[in-house]
């Protein structure tokens, strides 16, 4: 999800949202402006401006020891962060690792992270794209 400032009558707010329309609705209906305006009239005095665009690197980890102490226990210290994989037929991105030992993943198309067992239908890319693990259980 991105990140848009929407400024109304000198005030400043931030929005995440996907695009600047789904903010300004978002904004319009957190300020329950719908009970004595209409979502077009409000639009007239709404600025909205993009802060930040999602990156999947920003759900990258910061808990790098985390993540090699998984690695090893799990037995896959071949694995990375950034590195692609696909998942049941789903290709991601590696982020980090979490608490149950497992891989976070950002699914393509996707702005959050989903939790993903190592071993379970998974397959692992080298940099090139080639096959370099599969797991099908």
């Amino acid at each position: 999800m991105n990140t848009y400032g929407i400024e109304f009558n000198n005030h400043t707010e931030n929005i995440v949202a996907e695009t600047p329309g789904k903010a300004k609705y978002k904004f319009y209906k957190q300020n329950e402006f719908d009970d004595f305006m209409e979502f077009g009239d409000c639009l007239k005095y709404v600025r909205c401006f993009l802060i930040h665009k999602f990156k999947v690197s920003d759900l990258f980890t910061h808990d790098i020891e985390m993540f090699k102490r998984m690695k090893e226990l799990r037995g896959i210290e071949f694995a990375h962060i950034g590195m692609n994989i696909e998942v049941n037929g789903r290709k991601g991105t590696i982020v980090g690792s979490n608490s149950s030992l497992n891989l976070d993943v950002c699914f393509d198309g996707d702005s959050y992270i989903s939790n993903c067992h190592p071993y379970y239908m998974i397959k692992y890319f080298d940099i090139n794209g080639n096959l370099m693990k599969e797991y099908e259980r």
